[in-house]
């Protein structure tokens, strides 16, 4: 082998190793950044869990408490409805609106990655896998609330139009408890799904804590 060749051959190798530990250190690097981001993906994760947890049992109390009201009148016997002096039907159901609140979620950097799609920088594949099952959970819940108000805001004027006299007959007092009824299931649908909801935040929640 010539000198020449000899030189050509050690500055190949020269290249090609420096070449390799670029690779190497940028691959490094890369790693690192990812872990580093993490790492602040699940610090995030904590916060908005937690506050996702606080909304939810919140909105499931105030939910409990409206459900009453809506409840009111299903399974009461024909003569109990009509025993209800009118007054009492209109303040409580004249207007054809009922409270009720559905689960507006904690927005921020981790929920933004989830409905993304992209959860590659997540490394821990028990953690995507939870994460996916919120979005999913999620979605479902949004279809289902969504569901419900179009109920209820179809339904508004038909009792709005039946209470605006200030009198209830009885055919009226018994489409009043019918509609009722319907309006409830729809209600406890809603509530299922914060109920799903928040077993799964504070699932992700206590997987968080033992893992970090």
């Amino acid at each position: 082998m010539s000198k020449r060749t000899k030189q050509l051959s050690r500055e190949f190798v020269v290249v090609v190793v420096g070449v390799f530990i670029a690779l190497a250190a940028e691959s490094w690097w890369s790693e690192r950044e990812d872990r580093r981001f993490e790492r602040e993906i699940r610090e995030d994760m904590l916060v908005e869990f937690e506050s996702n947890a606080r909304i939810l049992n919140a909105d499931i109390e105030f939910n409990d408490e409206a459900r009453e009201l809506i409840a009111t009148l299903s399974g009461l016997s024909d003569e109990a409805l009509l025993a209800i002096p009118d007054d009492a039907l209109s303040q409580q159901f004249g207007s054809g609106s009922f409270n009720s609140a559905g689960f507006d979620p904690e927005l921020g950097s981790v929920q933004a990655l989830v409905e993304s799609g992209n959860l590659s920088a997540v490394g821990d594949r028990e953690l995507r896998m939870r994460l996916s099952r919120w979005d999913g959970l999620l979605e479902q819940c949004r279809r289902k609330n969504t569901l419900a108000v179009e109920f209820d805001n179809s339904l508004t004027p038909l009792i709005v139009r039946a209470g605006s006299d200030l009198h209830w007959s009885e055919a009226e007092r018994r489409e009043l408890r019918a509609l009722l009824d319907t309006v409830l299931q729809f209600f406890d649908l809603r509530v299922a799904c914060q109920q799903e909801l928040r077993g799964e935040a504070q699932d992700i929640l206590g997987y968080l804590h033992e893992s970090n």
